[in-house]
This record gives C-alpha cells, structure tokens and sequence, in this order.
C-alpha cells in the first residue's frame, strides 16, 4: 500500500514538474519575443505626458502626437492643403461651410473603423476644450454633421479662413477614436488611451523616463514598422551629445533633442554617424517688451536691429535675415518683408536722435545719466545654441553702446516669463512651423485687445491687418494684407530677426532609411526607419 502510494505520488510531482516546466517555458519564450523586438531610441527634451496624449488637446510633444494621429487634410509645400483622411473637400462660396469626404477602408489602431462621427467626435471635444479657444476653429464653429459615414459638414458662423490650416496642425484637432475615452464618443468622457489612425500607438509610458510606441499594423498608407520607437528624456543637452556617442540613443536633433551647434563637428566625418540636415520654416528672433522705457522708443528697437550682425551667429556660420520668416513660409516673397542692414553706424544714429548721448567712461550711451540696459531671458534645454546666440548679441550691443545681461532660465521660469509675468525685456524666440505661419503665430502672439494685450508686441494697425486677413479665404486676396503686415512689423521693428533654422538630425549609421517628415511638427517618418544588423 506504502509502495502504490508512493509511486501515486511521483506521478503526481512529476505532472506538477512538467506542468511547472511547461509554464516556465512559456514565460520565457515571451520574455525572449520581447526581447527579440529591436527598439530605436529617439531623444527628446521633455516628459511626454504618455498618459495624457489626447488629439484634442496640447499635451505630449508634436513628434509623438503626429506619430499616433493622423490629420483630416496635410499641409504641403508653400503651403498647399493636401488629401489625408479626407481624400477630397469643397468649400462653400461665402467661406462658411467645409464638406469632407473620408477615405475608405482607414481603421484606427484598435481596429475600429474611420468614421463621420469619430471626425465628429474629435473636432467637439477639441472645441469644447477651454485650451482651444483662440483657434478659429472653436471660435467660429457653428455645428458638425454626418449626413452619411463617410461625409462631414463643418458649418461655421461667419467666415473661417483658417479652417484648412487649423486642421492640418500637430494639435489639437488631429482625429481621436470616440473608443479612447469613457463613456465612449462621450465628448466630455475620460480620456482612457491614445487610439488614432497614424502609424504608431502607445506601448508604455515612464513619467519623466520614456515613451514606447508600438507599431499600428492597421496603418494604411505603409507597412507597419518592425520595431518599437522609443522617445527618451534627456534635457540636458550635453547629456544628449554623450547619450548618442555611447549608443544609448540611435536619434537626436530638430526640435525634438536638440544637439548643441558647437558638438556637431564631433559627428563630422565619422563613420558611426549620419548628419541629415532639412530646409525649415522656423527663425530665432528677439521678442521686444514695450513697457521697458528704453524699447518703447522706435528708435532703439530699430538700433538693435542695426545693431545686430545675424552672420556672425552660430560661430560665424549663419547668414543675413531678410525679415521675421524664412521664405519658405507661406506669403513671403523676394520682395515683401524689408530688412535692416547690419550698421553700427545707422545703429548710434538711430540712438542720438532720441536724446542719448555717448558715455566716454562706460562706453555706453545715456539719457539724464541714465544707460541703456537690457535683460536678455533664454533657455537652452530645448535650444542649446541660444546660449552662444545671445553671447554673440550681447557683445554686439556693446558696440551700439547697448548694455545686455543674460538670463538663461529654466524651461518653465523662461516660458512663464514669456506668456505671464512679462519678467524681461528682450526675450530670445522662435516663430512657429508651418501650417501655423503665419497667420497662427501672428494672432497668438501680436493679436492686440485692450481685454487680451499682445504677448510680443501691442500695435492696432497690425491687429486691424490680420482681421481682414480673417475675412478672406483665397491666397490672392489674403496676400496684398500680408505684403502690409510684413512692412509693418519692419517699420516698427517690432521684433530682432536672428538666424533662420535648418532642420538638422544625427543618427547612428547603423539607422537606414531616415526620411524627413512633411512638416516640422512630424519631423520623421520614424515608422520607414531600420536597423542593420
């Protein structure tokens, strides 16, 4: 009996082995495709908000947020609107109703299809959202219909001439399925996991560490991507420079992970490294605060302007500035936007007629034994070669009799100093990108009410301008009103032009099949990226 029931019992422990065995093989198996699944490592200057990445709001990076979702129409070159999840749209005479026909067979990423009513769903939740409300979209929207699935009616209350632009932007009225939030299609719902029709979905998110997208095997204008796509946190741009020599990031540069302008020679004509470089839409540019007493005087913005030498920045390598934007913005012509020519003499005339005088001993110019100083605000963890830009001012000015102290702020003390607190009197900028240039970036920041002052510079007659501008809805009408604004804001040397960008990335060379973006704000087509083994 002890025997029988001591062999019952080996069969038993040997089952539970087996069993035990089997399970632990399993596990491991998963634990090797995990493995086994490549990762491309991208470096980027902030936290992503992983958890809060919804289309209808600011939250996340642009890269990521045009990574997930895709836009009803693209914006192009000059820019051209182009077909994206709408394949074709009609625009009413009057300006005030938009019809958008959707493409067939789209799905987003939990394989739900793309419908009117997810259109629907995320242009109401974006508008319904308080952050939203400077759009003209959410200003000016009447009411959205769905006459069948695969059609939209925009109806909006007087004429939105930005409709197109707005819509083609990164954020916040990319296209979101009603399945990611809850109650699902509840536009006021709890917003549960990104789910759009781009690319790529989310993996997995470490707050303040990395961001992890998966590959969308629904995404339907190319082959879905064989790797997963890694957005790492690296604010320091030093930390980037060693992050990429040392094969911790595969990716760095643009706006995304800046590279610091002085580090790029260390992958220069080395093996391991490609430099891709890109045309831009962006600029770097002095924002003028009027209520100093010395900048609310024409004459010394226009000093500064004289003053300033744009060739010598980004060590001698940049060039002359022809006005606020690069002509690759929409608008801009050979013509249209003036440009003050580097003088240090006009720059000392333009100082006298207001009354200053020459210091022999401080070498500086006063007015009733008062000079003129300036505190010049940056931050350099999104952009690095500010730090070099505003040294390189700084010392210009010297030689107009200018004195500048620099203030390089953290990224959250510089962007409230920006659009809160006022606490500078040059701050070093950067327009905007593409779909958003020029009209987006002239209104948020020059758009001037006695309820809402303009951030960067108060002036009725330009705000006059870009209302009638928001009265057109053809390029050939709205055009002659640019040619006005861009003369303005030369005659009033509301701002200091300073060096107009390139795109510029580093990858390893083991990284194949690196394509630039259409826009900006969608810098790379990450999902055509592969790794040679």
């Amino acid at each position: 009996m002890f025997k029988r029931f001591t062999g019952l019992l080996f069969v038993a422990m040997s089952i539970v082995l087996v069993l035990s065995s089997c399970s632990a093989g399993t596990e491991t198996t998963s634990v090797e495709k995990e493995q086994m699944v490549k990762r491309i490592t991208v470096a980027i200057t902030q936290d992503l908000k992983g958890d809060k990445l919804d289309a209808t709001t600011y939250n996340g990076a642009r890269a990521v947020q045009t990574s997930i979702y895709d836009a009803l129409v693209d914006f192009g070159e000059a820019g051209e609107i182009k077909p994206s999840l709408a394949e074709k749209w009609e625009v009413s005479d009057d300006g005030k109703t938009y019809t958008f026909h959707l493409r067939e067979g789209v799905l987003f990423s939990d394989g739900s299809p793309l419908t009117s009513e997810a259109v629907k769903f995320s242009i109401q939740r974006s508008v319904a959202n308080e952050e939203t409300a400077s759009l003209e979209i959410s200003r000016k929207l009447d009411k959205v219909e769905t006459p069948d699935a695969k059609t939209v009616v925009l109806t909006f209350k007087e004429i939105a001439s930005q409709a197109l632009l707005e819509l083609s932007q990164a954020r916040p009225l990319r296209i979101m399925s009603p399945n990611a939030v809850t109650p699902a299609g509840d536009i006021n719902g709890e917003f549960v996991k990104p789910i759009g029709t781009g690319p790529w979905q989310l993996e997995s998110y470490k707050e303040a560490a990395e961001t992890v997208l998966a590959a969308n095997v629904h995404y339907w204008k190319e082959p879905a991507s064989k790797y997963l796509l890694v957005f790492k946190v690296i604010t320091d741009p030093q930390a980037r420079v060693l992050a990429l020599q040392n094969g911790e990031i595969d990716i760095a540069g643009g706006e995304t992970g800046n590279i610091p302008y002085e580090n790029l020679s260390l992958f220069e004509n080395n093996n391991k490294f490609q430099i891709e470089n890109n045309a831009s839409t962006m600029s770097y540019f002095m924002v003028i605060n009027q209520k100093n007493e010395f900048l609310a005087d024409q004459n010394i913005r226009k000093a500064l302007n004289y003053g300033t030498d744009t060739s010598k920045m980004m060590s001698g390598k940049g060039a002359s500035v022809a006005g606020l934007f690069q002509s690759t913005v929409a608008f801009v012509t050979k013509d249209n936007q003036p440009a003050y020519v580097y003088s240090v003499d006009q720059a000392k005339q333009a100082i006298e007629a207001s009354g200053f005088r020459w210091n022999d001993s401080s070498k500086l110019y006063e007015k009733e034994g008062k000079p003129i100083s300036l505190r010049l605000v940056i931050q350099t963890e999104e952009y690095p070669e500010w730090k070099e830009m505003a040294e390189i001012f700084q010392d210009q000015m010297k030689n107009i009799g200018v004195k500048v102290d620099i203030l390089n702020q953290e990224r959250a003390s510089y962007y409230d100093a920006l659009w809160t607190n006022k606490e500078y009197d040059l701050l070093l900028y950067r327009t905007y990108t593409d779909a958003q240039l020029p009209y987006r970036f002239l209104t948020s920041l020059f758009y001037h009410t006695q309820e809402t002052p303009g951030v960067a510079f108060q002036d009725e007659i330009l705000t006059d301008y870009l209302d009638t501008i928001a009265g057109y809805t053809k390029s050939k009408e709205q055009q002659p009103i640019y040619d006005l604004i861009f003369n303005r804001l030369y005659e009033e040397a509301m701002t200091v032009p300073i060096y107009y960008t390139k795109q510029t990335f580093i990858h390893s060379s083991k990284i194949k099949g690196f394509t630039f973006g259409s826009i900006e704000d969608n810098p790379v087509k990450w999902h055509l990226l592969t790794i040679e083994d």
